[in-house]
């Protein structure tokens, strides 16, 4: 009788964790402790599918470590929970760096082939590589007090604030979907211009979003690769940033000999990186607000105070009078951030590197930083640590000298050290502009007796901030007093 795939599939599973598992070296005893597998080779994978974002919570809770170590089919990987050892490992950006842990994300879920990714992580590590000059273009093109960010932010301004001004005075939507929606139209518009292929073909939309929530490369035959590309390099485009960051980079990658498929795909990485958190951080901040009539009392007082003239019906919400003066609406933004950033910050060793003298990370193993996890940490955040509290960031809030450091360490929303997330002051501009708006203009009900505020979804190792496990259906209408207001 014949074996059946699945009998030959467990027994090559099985010989493989064999022969794994008699030729891995044995730990270093200064290394970060080992997580025992119950099923050797692939129970922390097994555990990862399975619980997602939830698994690091599971394993740590096994044993009292700030650091320790579990092996993924081969691959060693340490996990970081203490915020002095967050910091410790950003201090090493030499033994340990960010772009070799870069190239599976290229590789598999923009699609790269070998020669693009030889060619973008060549040299990463010194001044000529291109992943080296990737990242100064961005933190150039990014930086506030420049022109380009100054142009990015006011011609998206412009255009969120357009839609908000020619809403409805009443409407039932779905939640997320209606930001996501409002966002992807507005920022591909302010880089593509009237040529945007996301406005010229809807279908792109959902077929962005299905590629990203699989993790993996588009078709290169994709009209989802090809189109974007096109349109950006449009000499007929206009209505756009004069130099938006994304025709920087393209740019930069056809000046570096990147083939045209390669450089598409790459494009497709920068949407996601600039519409992928500040979709999901722009609904939890309305949801949160809304769904507290005494929080949404105390932030429209302070958005209100704000305003020039009140008896004007043009408001112009000002950025830094927001971050400068509303102590309120800037703490639930940081509570916000602290509860649904997602994803983890990853190094590579590429060498045995000793930090803080006592924990050794041996050359070839990853290091993980899970920013969910070390943000949801009692010992730093206090017992509360799972419960929203818009008053946690107050700067009032009476702490020990310890806890203001052990704080701002663990705070990483935007991912920290020499990776820091280059885009960070737009996203914050983009996000507190408009949801200060909505916040002013509008009310928002459930449709049933109370707000069903969906839970986070932590089934996945999130590539983005926390989505909710399921939308929510909300009555937005004009608040009284404001049906006749424009925003600019």
């Amino acid at each position: 009788m014949a074996l059946s795939n699945l009998t030959i599939g467990v027994v090559c599973c099985v010989v493989v964790a064999i022969v794994a598992l008699a030729t891995r070296k044995q730990p270093d005893a200064r290394e970060p402790p080992y997580v025992k597998e119950t099923v050797p080779y692939f129970s922390h994978i097994y555990g990862l599918l399975k619980h997602g974002l939830r698994y690091f919570d599971l394993v740590s809770a096994q044993q009292p470590h700030p650091i320790f170590t579990i092996d993924m089919s081969g691959q060693k990987n340490y996990i970081v929970t203490s915020p002095e050892l967050v910091q410790a490992v950003q201090r090493n950006t030499t033994s340990l760096s960010f772009s070799p842990a870069m190239i599976p994300a290229f590789r598999r879920m923009m699609g790269f082939d070998e020669a693009g990714i030889e060619l973008i992580f060549r040299d990463a590590h010194t001044e000529n590589g291109m992943y080296g000059e990737i990242h100064r273009v961005q933190k150039a093109s990014l930086l506030p007090g420049t022109e380009s960010l100054d142009e990015l932010c006011t011609l998206i301004r412009t255009k969120l604030l357009n839609i908000i001004n020619e809403l409805p005075s009443s409407q039932t939507i779905d939640l997320y979907a209606w930001v996501q929606d409002l966002f992807m139209r507005t920022n591909n518009s302010a880089c593509f211009g009237e040529k945007d292929p996301f406005t010229i073909d809807p279908s792109l939309n959902s077929t962005f979003w299905d590629w990203e929530a699989q993790y993996q490369g588009a078709s290169p035959r994709s009209p989802l690769v090809s189109e974007p590309q096109e349109a950006l390099h449009s000499a007929e485009n206009s209505q756009r940033a004069r130099r938006c960051i994304l025709e920087e980079l393209s740019g930069l990658g056809i000046r570096r000999g990147l083939s045209n498929e390669n450089n598409a795909r790459a494009l497709l990485g920068s949407i996601l990186a600039i519409v992928g958190n500040t979709i999901p951080t722009t609904f939890w901040l309305l949801i949160s607000i809304f769904s507290r009539p005494d929080l949404l009392k105390e932030i429209r007082s302070e958005l209100e105070a704000t305003i020039e003239d009140p008896a004007s019906e043009i408001v112009s919400l000002d950025y830094t009078t927001i971050r400068e003066r509303c102590t309120v609406f800037m703490s639930t933004y940081d509570e916000v951030l602290r509860m649904t950033s997602g994803i983890a910050t990853v190094r590579y060793t590429n060498e045995d590197t000793l930090i803080q003298d006592r924990w050794l990370l041996k050359k070839g193993a990853q290091v993980q930083m899970p920013t969910a996890f070390i943000h949801a940490d009692p010992t730093t955040w206090g017992a509360d640590a799972d419960v929203f509290d818009h008053t946690r960031f107050f700067k009032s809030k009476v702490l020990t000298k310890e806890q203001k450091i052990r704080r701002a360490a663990a705070f990483r929303p935007f991912g920290g050290g020499n990776t820091l997330c280059p885009g960070r002051h737009f996203a914050s501009y983009e996000v507190l502009t408009f949801a200060g708006s909505i916040l002013l203009g509008f009310d928002m009900a459930p449709t049933t007796k109370t707000f069903n505020v969906p839970q986070m979804d932590r089934s996945k190792l999130p590539l983005t901030s926390l989505k909710p496990a399921g939308d929510i259906k909300v009555s937005m209408s004009r608040r009284p007093r404001w049906e006749k207001v424009q925003f600019r």
